[in-house]
């Protein structure tokens, strides 16, 4: 009896332990892949989070605290702490750096080696006397202005070229020399921000026209009158281009027009009333303007930001209202005592908000404005209507990074950066103003973005470096002596020069770097 009690009981047994079995396997799993280890030497259970090394290029190997643990790309969990990641390939410059692992966070790194031997090759190079050259602002076009006795040559480089125009780089757009109707005195651009077009000014003894030209194709100097526009109404006006690239902006002291050079038209922007309003284009083809409407008897500044297509019309409201404190005991409490970076709405009484507006910047990509004013710097965040302190000081705005979640700064004694954005999760970037270590600042110059987002480029002490963007992993490239301009290109395998040698010309040369 006993005996087939026992045999009824083992299913159930067996079926209890294979559930059991399964709930704390599927524990296991979870409290592993949550960061839990068990240290049984140490009969303790410990929390952990995880390094993911992603390198380029791959294969490279990776070193925690001088141990080798693999190569490229790999994850593995860590004790929560600082180590010391060294990522190393043959032939390329160490990438070494301090890394904090949180619990239950993954801390991706993503190095990026640079070349130990620089190879070079000679891009383009010519005997004739370098004149003049442009760069537009997206690093994609150089123009060379070439002379060999009275013949000039326009020549369009091309710094990233396109896959399918693999072996093109340099193009004589354009070939001038003295004729009959007059001896060529000036020649100048003025390049559209994209670079694909250029206003041609030449002055010749019997006269000064303008025309607009595309960049990279050829013209034909008889033929350029087809391409002629009258300016001369506007001689006292600064002339400049667009963000978007399709209209001429004309200022006078009195007033700002938009020149349509398609259309032959011209339309009235802004008639200066206010030296307080200020104004700026953006690359979407909008027109902006912060108009001062008031000041306050107890001295608070009120602005509004308007919107107008570049024809003048479809005004928007982007911001109602913006309130600026005049009294710069506030902005010295905030330098003193020190501000936390985080996001904050503008009211009449809000405090943060300090000075006279002189300039900004309105960025659709990153969906937000930059505010610069005469005590401090601000991001006001357009989805969100709210603002947050960039410096308690004005600082001047380098340039957006690529993945347009950052900013490259300057104020009067260092470099910085401050991130507005990050994806949600991403413990490794936090909000606010960082500054760039490991630079000489007084011997900086050109310092510029490289196309990841989290590198940058510049010169110093007769060298092109480059660096994380927080100033770690410093790696020299090459001398910049006799080095006129230099960029490194999106693809971010090479660096390219242009040298100016009086004797023998001038020369791009292409250096591989990556």
């Amino acid at each position: 009896m006993k005996s087939n009690k026992s045999k009824s009981l083992l299913p159930v047994l067996t079926s209890i332990l294979l559930t059991l079995s399964i709930y704390t396997g599927t524990l296991v799993i979870f409290l592993y892949a949550s960061g839990w280890r068990i240290d049984f030497s140490n009969h303790s259970v410990r929390k952990t989070g995880v390094l993911t090394v992603e390198s380029s290029p791959t294969l490279a190997t990776i070193e925690i605290n001088d141990e080798t643990i693999g190569r490229t790309s790999k994850s593995t969990a860590l004790n929560v702490g600082t180590y010391s990641i060294k990522v190393s390939k043959e032939g390329y410059y160490d990438w070494i750096k301090d890394v904090t692992i949180l619990e239950e966070k993954s801390t991706p790194v993503f190095p990026w080696l640079i070349l130990s031997e620089i190879k070079s090759e000679i891009g383009f190079s010519s005997d004739k006397i370098l004149q003049k050259y442009w760069i537009d602002d997206t690093d994609n076009h150089l123009l060379l202005l070439l002379k060999d006795e009275t013949r000039y040559e326009l020549l369009h480089y091309d710094l990233n070229t396109q896959f399918w125009e693999l072996g093109i780089k340099s193009t004589v757009i354009l070939s001038l020399e003295d004729t009959e109707e007059g001896i060529i005195e000036d020649i100048d651009l003025l390049l559209s921000h994209s670079g694909e077009f250029a206003l041609l000014n030449i002055v010749n003894s019997t006269a000064s026209s303008n025309y607009i030209i595309p960049t990279n194709k050829s013209s034909e100097y008889k033929d350029l009158a087809i391409n002629q526009i009258n300016l001369s109404k506007f001689s006292d006006y600064d002339t400049t281009w667009s963000l978007d690239n399709k209209y001429l902006i004309l200022e006078s002291k009195t007033e700002v027009l938009s020149y349509d050079f398609n259309k032959g038209t011209k339309s009235l922007l802004l008639k200066k009333t206010n030296p307080l309003d200020k104004w700026i284009t953006d690359k979407e083809g909008f027109f902006y303007i912060v108009k001062h409407l008031e000041t306050s008897p107890n001295d608070i500044l009120k602005y509004a930001l308007f919107q107008y297509k570049l024809d003048g019309s479809s005004q928007t409201e982007v911001i109602p209202t913006v309130y600026f404190q005049n009294n710069t005991e506030y902005i010295e409490n905030y330098r003193s005592t020190g501000f936390d970076f985080s996001f904050f709405t503008n009211s009449p009484e809000c405090t943060q908000t300090i000075g006279e507006i002189t300039d900004f910047y309105v960025n659709q990509s990153s969906e937000g404005v930059y505010i610069q004013t005469t005590q401090s710097t601000y991001w006001y965040d357009i989805v969100a209507d709210k603002y947050i302190t960039v410096s308690p000081y004005p600082v001047q705005l380098i340039a957006f990074s690529p993945d347009n979640d950052k900013l490259l700064l300057e104020n009067s004694k260092k470099y910085e950066i401050f991130t507005f954005d990050k994806e949600n999760g991403d413990h490794t970037v936090t909000i606010g103003t960082k500054d760039i270590g490991n630079l000489l600042f007084d011997q900086i110059e050109d310092i510029s973005w490289i196309s990841n987002s989290s590198y940058i480029s510049f010169k110093e002490d007769n060298f092109i470096y480059i660096a994380d963007k927080d100033g770690d992993n410093k790696t020299p490239l090459i001398s910049s002596e006799n080095i006129i301009y230099w960029t490194i290109t999106r693809s971010r395998d090479e660096l390219i020069t242009l040298t100016n040698i009086t004797e023998d010309g001038v020369q791009i040369t292409v250096y591989t770097i990556h």
